[in-house]
Parts: structure tokens; sequence; C-alpha cells
């Protein structure tokens, strides 16, 4: 019995990976051509354009994971059933929820998997084609670090500690350079606005070096002409939803701590608890559906079933997140609402058969 659960297991795991992989060809070909559009922009070339938008593959992945399941557990369930294989492993004895439990299986395999691009490759890769579509497009030498995000711009070298997701400037540090490269002035910034054009800092400290003594100004804001835009900072902010769920957690706690709202970045940490959950209800809810299909049901048939149901899950999902933020729902319901979804489908499914 243990060979007809890895034999199972495995069709699965192609099927899911076959299909995973035409999704992310599709995404990327997609991507690609939002690209180009901005070739010839500075040093942006088609090279380039490609580089950015394969650093943007492992975030779809992620995303196109649970639909990925579904469409390859029917395929791959689909393909045993039509040649009779199922049949076979009935008449030896299997029971459905031997089968149910080898897919099962095969989708934390891939689960695991896909927890490493997305939590692991993916913020990585994604702020790297951020950083290179901008140091190409504007040609600004700018990087992210522990101590946060670093830009120079002229002879003017900038530091941001923290952006907010609304874009908002949080401990900033300007380092001014003379001509002959010495440090000529430091601002401090306990925060910055983007408004009309321009940056305005406020609770500002300013310190001018002089020869035999240093000047120290306060203002209550500052007027800040600068090349680093908002664009410019799209280095520095990576989508919640590419942050590992640790981090994630560590932000919300920051967020509360400093009387933040952690709204947005709690949507995220459930919608990215509910992806392994979505993915195993998935493959159940693909395994009733070959059982009680019929036999001479082809292949693209399931295919356009379950690509229909997962890509209105995908949907009923995201409009819910929105949902969240905007009634201001507890954010842990955002993990419920698939799950409740796939619960009412199957429930739905086991209706259906009793009445065939």
């Amino acid at each position: 019995m243990k060979l007809i659960d890895r034999y199972i297991a495995l069709t699965v795991v192609k099927a899911t990976l076959v299909t995973l992989l035409a999704l992310t060809v599709l995404a990327f070909v997609l991507e690609l051509v939002d690209e180009i559009e901005d070739v010839g922009k500075g040093d942006y070339s088609s090279w380039t354009a490609m580089v950015v938008a394969a650093c943007s593959t492992p975030r779809f992945i992620y995303e196109a994971f649970p639909v990925s399941a579904l469409i390859g557990a029917l395929l791959g369930l689909g393909g045993m059933a039509a040649s009779g294989e199922l049949v076979a492993m009935r008449a030896a004895g299997m029971s459905p929820r031997n089968i149910l439990f080898a897919v099962i299986r095969a989708g934390i395999l891939l689960m695991l998997m896909v927890i490493v691009v997305g939590d692991g490759i993916g913020p990585v890769t994604e702020q790297y084609g951020n950083q290179l579509r901008l140091e190409k497009q504007k040609k600004q030498i700018t990087f992210s670090s522990r101590n946060g995000f670093w830009a120079k711009d002229g002879n003017t070298i900038v530091n941001i500690r923290r952006v907010a997701v609304s874009g908002q400037l949080q401990d900033v540090m300007i380092f001014e350079l003379a001509p002959d490269q010495q440090l000529q002035s430091i601002t401090h910034a306990a925060s910055g606005q983007y408004k009309e054009g321009r940056w305005v800092l406020g609770e500002v400290q300013r310190s001018e070096l002089e020869k035999e003594r240093v000047r120290t100004h306060r203002l209550q804001w500052l007027a800040w002409d600068t090349m680093v835009d908002p664009s410019v900072l799209s280095v520095a902010l990576v989508d919640p939803l590419m942050l590992p769920v640790w981090d994630l957690w560590k932000q919300i706690q920051n967020l509360k701590t400093r009387g933040q709202s952690a709204t947005t970045y709690e949507v995220t940490f459930w919608g990215k608890v509910a992806v392994p959950l979505t993915t195993i209800a998935m493959l159940i809810l693909a395994v009733p559906m070959v059982m009680q299909g019929n036999r001479s049901t082809t292949a693209g048939q399931r295919v356009f079933a379950g690509a229909l149901m997962g890509t209105l899950l995908y949907l009923f999902s995201r409009g819910f997140s929105f949902l969240v933020l905007a009634m201001g729902f507890p954010a842990f319901t955002v993990a419920l609402f698939p799950l409740v979804l796939i619960l009412l489908l199957l429930v739905w499914l086991h209706r259906f058969a009793a009445r065939q």
C-alpha cells in the first residue's frame, strides 16, 4: 500500500509542478510586457527588463500555488481515473480516505517548497529587482540594509531608517558633503512626508560642521528638495505579502508598540497563514471532484473546473481582504473566509453526489 501512496503522491506532485510552471511562465510573459514599456528610460535595456520580470516570479509562485495544487490534483487524479487506475486501487482495498491522505502528503511536501520560495527567496529577489530597475532608469545608487534605506543624491547621502506603507518617512539622516568630499552638515528628522512635489521633514535638528565648532539648529519643519522621490523609495518598500510571516509578526508588534495602525500587516499575516490551510483544503476538494465525477469527463473539463473555482476563490478572498480593511473586521477572519467557502463547496458536492 505504501508504494501505491507514493505513486499517487508522485503523480500529484508532477501534475502540480507542471501546472505551476505553466502559470509562472504566463505571469513572467505578462510582467515582461509591462516592463518592456519602460525600456529606453536611462540605461534600462530589454535584458534588464527580463531580469526584473524574473525577480517577481517567486511572488507569483507563492500566490498561485493553492490554485496550482487544485488543478494539479485534478489533472493527476483525473488521469488515473480515466485510465482505470483508481478503480484498480479501490478493488485492491484502497479506500478514498487512503487516497486523500496520499494527496495531502504530496500537498504538504509541495507547500514546504513554496514556503522556501515565498518566504526565503521571494523578498530578496523582489527587492533586488526594484533596486535594479531604479538604478538603470534613474541612475541613482541605492541599497537597503539592516540600518535602513540608503541613497546618494549628488553630494548628499541619505539614510532612512523606516518607511511606512503609506510612504511616510521615519528617522531620516541627511549627510551633506563639501566639493572636497569632507562632511559639511548632518540633518536629522523624525519624520517626512511628500507634499506638492517635495519632501517636508518634521522635528528637524541640523548640525553644520565648521573648522572649530559645530552649529546646531532645531526646526519644527524643513522643506527638502531632492531627487529621492517616492518612486525611489520602492526599493525600501517591500510588499508586505513578500515578507516572511515571522518578519510580519515583528513588524506588527513594532507598529503596535509605537501606537501606529498595523491593520495592513495583520491582514497580510493572516492571509499568509491561510495559504497552507487553503492549499490543503483545495486538495481535499479535488478528491471528491474526481472520485464522484464521471470517467468520461475529459482532462480539459477538469482543468477548467479547477481553474474556475480556484480563480473565484482567489478573487473572493482578495475582495474580502479589502472589505476587512475598509470595515474594520477582525484580521484573523481573512484566514477563515476561504476555508468556509471550500467547506460550503464540499457540502454541495456531497449533496450533489447523494442525488445521483
